[in-house]
């Protein structure tokens, strides 16, 4: 029998707040977990959430589904992103509808 996996949510991302997720198939390249938002602030908990990752300055993640490894979540399938960069290195959004 195959299990279902459970749908992501906003209060799951958000307790891993601070953590690491490994690129797969990138050697050596990780994000940072730095932020978690609802979309809707009337109705934080319909679903709907931004994920802010920060990664290394090189190599730059190029927008598509990419394979996240972490180690409480699992391996995740995340379209992922750049939307900007400093001196700490580049920005990755996600968006769960």
């Amino acid at each position: 029998m195959s299990m279902t996996p459970i749908p992501p949510t906003l209060a799951g991302f958000a307790a891993q707040r601070g953590t690491v997720f490994a690129v797969a198939g990138v050697d050596g390249v990780a994000l940072d977990l730095c932020e978690t938002a609802p979309l809707d602030s009337q109705m934080p908990d319909e679903g709907r959430f931004s994920l802010m990752f920060r990664g290394p300055a090189q190599p730059v993640l190029q927008q598509a589904t990419h394979t996240l490894e972490h180690a409480v979540l699992g391996t995740l399938a995340i379209f992922l992103v750049p939307v900007g960069r400093d001196a700490q290195g580049v920005q990755y959004q996600a968006i769960f509808n």
